[in-house]
């Protein structure tokens, strides 16, 4: 995981997934290109035991989606305002709105599935 600034969409391209603050969030989740958010906290031990899937997903779809994590201890405003009760929570955005959501995925297929199901829509 890195710490980055947003500056263009490129710069996410290949690269694992970012973590996101609240003012990149907004920006973000407005780009052409969908947006994967992991709702997510440290202390969540399955957070940390799906954070690999995730990770190779960011990395196998980054030609489709930016993949970014946004830990509800540090960002707790966008967790409330996106109404983010349990964790961990995947929501896949398109221009500025949430497509769909899905908690606690058990797998790497089940968040590809995931994924593809939300584009569909």
């Amino acid at each position: 995981m890195r710490y980055i600034k947003f500056k263009q969409e490129k710069e996410f391209k290949n690269m694992t997934s970012i973590n996101i603050n609240k003012e990149m969030f907004g920006q973000l989740i407005h780009k052409e290109k969908p947006v994967l958010v992991d709702f997510w906290a440290p202390w969540c031990g399955y957070c940390r035991r799906i954070g690999a899937a995730y990770e190779k997903i960011s990395e196998e779809y980054s030609d489709i989606l930016i993949a970014g994590k946004v830990n509800i201890d540090e960002e707790p405003q966008i967790a409330e305002a996106e109404k983010i009760e349990i964790i961990p929570t995947l929501v896949l955005y398109r221009d500025g709105k949430a497509i769909d959501s899905i908690v606690a995925p058990e797998s790497k297929i089940m968040i590809e599935n995931f994924i593809n199901e939300a584009l569909e829509k």
